[in-house]
């Protein structure tokens, strides 16, 4: 089977981080395979972007720019970015074409609220944080993702297993 960037978008806290490393470990036994994490590349390739619709867009250009790469030598390549905006998703299809596969970690906010595993909501919840994806800055909806994976009632390890099977089949 042709390697794929296989990208998690989703709230923060629905469980895209979760998923890919899982996935990850599931993969790699047969397979190159690599994690970009929203977080980690904003501590380093994407550090200098804000949240802004602009910036945003670009975070997720340069993301699906690196994931090219990787494709190229051969990787799988499993992308954990919240990727809020439809605009976002097209420009993925058009970098990566017919290697992107799309998976909505459809979680439900009051689920990732809960979660927090960061402590964002609790800083959004206080204005320490504005211009927050799905309280005060938008997240649309994916209409045309490969899959979406409702975490909610679900435990990790039974989604991953549910993506293997598509992807994998």
């Amino acid at each position: 089977m042709k390697n794929k960037c296989i990208w998690f978008l989703g709230l923060s806290g629905a469980g895209k981080s979760t998923l890919s490393t899982l996935l990850k470990d599931k993969i790699s036994k047969n397979e190159k395979v690599i994690v970009l994490d929203g977080d980690v590349l904003r501590t380093g390739l994407n550090n200098n972007l804000g949240f802004t619709d602009e910036d945003r867009i670009e975070n997720g250009r340069r993301t699906a720019e690196a994931a090219k790469l990787f494709l190229a030598e051969g990787y799988w390549v499993l992308v954990a970015l919240i990727t809020p905006l439809d605009q976002m998703r097209e420009n993925n299809r058009k970098i990566l074409g017919g290697s992107y596969f799309e998976i909505f970690v459809d979680t439900p906010l009051s689920v990732c609220q809960q979660r927090d595993p960061k402590g964002l909501y609790s800083k959004v919840a206080s204005n320490q944080i504005q211009n927050f994806t799905g309280v005060s800055a938008p997240f649309d909806i994916p209409k045309e993702a490969d899959l979406a994976i409702f975490t909610k009632d679900k435990n990790p390890e039974e989604c991953v297993e549910e993506i293997y099977q598509i992807i994998f089949s």
